[in-house]
């Protein structure tokens, strides 16, 4: 695409194209690794479903987040990943620790 430009001699409203610098860079896409991190969703019709935090596939259903929240506390634990906790409404709920929320979720007994 050429920029044009008014020259300043010459007839008065003629254009004439000026060169454009075309810069071309290398893009290096690196892809980035999932963070070591599971999180516990909602799924609709489905239950509350534990994933990959980056993944698209659910490792494990489970039909309270009492017991999906169990289940995350021991994957986490053993696989030594931080763990992302939703509400139904996909907001994220904020723990210091997965046993804070597993100790959280008992309590509340799925109000969320």
């Amino acid at each position: 695409m050429a920029i044009f430009k008014n020259l300043s001699s010459g007839k008065k409203g003629v254009k004439k194209p000026v060169a454009e610098k075309e810069k071309v860079k290398e893009v290096t896409e690196k892809k980035e690794e999932p963070a070591d991190c599971h999180e516990l969703l909602f799924v609709k019709d489905k239950g509350w479903g534990v994933r990959r935090l980056g993944s698209s596939k659910i490792i494990k259903y489970f039909p309270t987040k009492v017991e999906a929240t169990e289940y995350i506390v021991q994957v986490s634990q053993n696989n030594n990943t931080s763990v992302v906790i939703h509400l139904k409404n996909g907001k994220f709920q904020k723990f210091e620790s997965a046993m804070m929320a597993l100790s959280y979720a008992k309590a509340a007994k799925e109000t969320d």
